[in-house]
């Protein structure tokens, strides 16, 4: 791929193309899991709140004003406004009941019909069996309801909800019943597990990234960040080297424990600091 010639915006493009296809793989990761929507209030007030985090640093005792905060982020002072006065802002989105239930639109979906007193069946204390097309209380005009988007159908939504076992079709009378008020993005502990961990080092790799990046302003050593890979891998090679790789990472895993444990403390502390060694096998498909 052919980049600017101009020096400045050579190096702007490089650094352009290194986040585009770190988004890129995360989307990937996340679709289906978590909606656009959602997604963009996150890194909104987060990129907020980094802004004004890095401006108290730079500026400490001192009022952050709403005009700094713009020049920073790219928007205008209502913006910014508005997004300091989200519910999440300076709070983390796990804890937040009502992202966690609407982090797709399915989910938001089976959260109105499990708690609008419009679609429970007040006896039973439970939502109600709905008829999918028609007046309210009906599926279709929960979907209305639920979500803000426009141009989306009931048979979508039908559709997903049924794929995911939170929902049973009767085709005869046209009816739908909620069967499990979750919609689960991640539908196992096993995966949910993977995501955690796996996230943790990407996490951890964008910190030394950083660190590396500010390290000579700083005067101060770069962390340790190297990388091993091809680009001309043989298909029918690849599950020999998974297996060579996977021994070789368990035997540096073992030596890697071993050389921290002396290190590690027995009990917290206030000033103390997270340090570890990260190491895991990847493929990509080529691209060409």
């Amino acid at each position: 791929m052919a980049l600017p010639s101009n020096p400045p915006l050579r190096d702007i493009a490089i650094l352009t193309r290194a986040i585009e296809n770190v988004f890129r793989k995360l989307i990937r990761m996340l679709m289906g899991r978590m909606s656009l929507k959602n997604l963009q209030e996150m890194v909104q007030v987060i990129f907020v709140e980094e802004a004004e985090e890095m401006l108290r640093l730079e500026t400490p005792g001192k009022n952050i004003s709403l005009t700094t905060l713009a020049v920073i982020t790219g928007f205008d002072t209502r913006t910014v406004t508005r997004i300091k006065k989200n519910d999440s802002y300076l709070k983390h989105f796990y804890q937040e009941e009502r992202f966690l239930s609407q982090i797709t639109p399915e989910c938001s979906v089976l959260d109105v019909w499990e708690s609008n007193p419009k679609y429970m069946n007040p006896e039973l204390g439970r939502p109600q069996v709905l008829q999918i097309k028609g007046p309210a209380p009906s599926f279709e005009s929960l979907i209305s309801e639920s979500v803000s988007t426009r141009g989306v159908t009931a048979t979508s939504f039908l559709q997903r909800l049924e794929a995911s076992n939170s929902i049973t079709i009767d085709k005869v009378r046209n009816q739908v019943r909620m069967i499990d008020k979750r919609y689960t993005p991640i539908d196992s502990e096993d995966k949910t597990e993977h995501a955690k961990i796996g996230m943790a080092v990407v996490g951890n790799l964008v910190d030394t990234i950083a660190h590396n990046l500010n390290a000579t302003a700083l005067d101060t050593a770069p962390f340790y960040q190297q990388g091993c890979w091809t680009n001309r891998l043989r298909k029918e090679d690849s599950e020999k080297l998974r297996e060579m790789v996977r021994v070789f990472l368990l035997e540096s895993d073992d030596r890697a424990r071993k050389l921290i444990e002396p290190f590690e403390q027995s009990e917290s502390d206030i000033n103390q600091i997270t340090a570890g060694i990260s190491m895991f096998y990847f493929e990509e498909k080529s691209r060409n």
